[in-house]
């Protein structure tokens, strides 16, 4: 049975609640170091040349993403809201992303990155007309190294083979969640009143997390009853590196079927806000069971006016592909903006 938060005993651990789909049967220890885990990201957006802001690619190391834009608006002294980022990429990584710059004045490079900190490069720049705008990218690339693998190499790989055939539960990471999974206890404390959220960044990320936890318990309850990848009635199909959806009742079974092999099609689950889900029949009545065990959620939706939505419930890993290095294991894999390498 899955619980919700406020049930289990202590702080949850992140598998405790949102359990995986392949067998375990391996151990292994990631981000030893920044350069076991390496986010690309790949943008084939072609700068105009002119216009007043300056986009920089930049490489990061050990660093968040809004941290990085601090500096930039500290170093080019301008707003913070005149910086733009497609999305956030993982601290304990080496990363690599475009920034831009609001700066209609004429900037010189090398004196912007050198009052920046080590932790940051700029590896190329150019001006465009217009700000970068979040999830303006094409893919994430990743690159990452488990080290001191221990149990069944034969179990791993079948895993892997696995996950290029059928996709993976498309969870919000860990991260997504905090340390220890705490922005759960603060999402639920901001939104019943006891704990006060002053940054426009920290309201974003609760109200995030806690439509993260609903969406996240909604796919780990599909895969406990084994239709995770299976659809039932009610439910909502969503395209393919698209946010437009359709009724799974508008196609046949068979057609349904097919295009769930193709990765052409996934089943989704809702992402809460006020009103009623999109979702009919089978499918909302458990999403709104589910809901119905987080009130304190319910209660900040509408208050925040947060409209209903829909995310996949299915990831697909493009390119993936995997070394041996002794007994340590490379992958190598591309992901649509807004997946998490960590669901892997």
């Amino acid at each position: 049975m899955l619980l919700p938060f406020q049930e289990l005993q202590g702080m949850p651990d992140f598998k405790q609640l949102f359990p995986t789909l392949n067998r375990v049967e391996a151990s292994g220890i990631m981000r030893t170091c920044p350069e076991d885990f390496r986010v690309t990201e790949i943008n084939s957006i072609e700068l105009s040349g002119t216009g007043e802001h300056l986009w920089l690619y930049i490489q990061k190391t050990s660093s968040n993403t809004n941290w990085v834009a601090k500096c930039l608006a500290n170093v080019c002294q301008v707003p913070r809201k005149q910086i733009g980022f497609a999305g956030l990429k993982d601290r304990h990584a080496v990363t690599k992303q475009w920034f831009s710059v609001q700066l209609p004045k004429i900037a010189e490079i090398q004196k912007i990155e050198s009052a920046l900190p080590d932790e940051i490069t700029i590896l190329k720049s150019g001006k465009h007309n217009r700000k970068i705008k979040t999830g303006q990218l094409e893919y994430n690339h990743f690159e990452i190294i488990i080290r001191n693998i221990q149990g069944s190499i034969r179990q791993i790989e079948q895993n892997i083979h696995n996950i290029s055939k059928t996709g993976v539960p498309n969870y919000f990471g860990p991260q997504r969640f905090g340390h220890d999974m705490g922005n759960i206890q603060k999402a639920s404390d901001w939104f019943a009143g006891t704990y006060k959220v002053k940054t426009k960044n920290l309201k974003s990320l609760l109200i995030s997390t806690a439509r993260s936890h609903i969406f996240n318990t909604i796919v780990a309850q599909r895969i406990q009853d084994k239709i995770w990848n299976v659809p039932i009635t009610g439910d909502i199909l969503q395209l393919d590196k698209s946010h437009s959806w359709f009724r799974a009742s508008d196609a046949t079974p068979a057609e349904i079927q097919q295009r769930l092999k193709q990765f052409d099609i996934h089943i989704s689950a809702a992402m809460y806000g006020e009103n009623v889900v999109q979702s009919t029949q089978v499918c909302a009545s458990m999403e709104t069971k589910i809901a119905a065990k987080f009130p304190i959620y319910q209660q900040g939706f509408e208050k925040f006016r947060l409209q209903q939505d829909r995310r996949a419930i299915r990831i697909n890993p493009i390119e993936l592909k995997y070394t041996w290095l002794e007994n340590n294991l490379q992958l190598n894999f591309k992901l649509l903006p807004g997946a998490y390498a960590t669901a892997i």
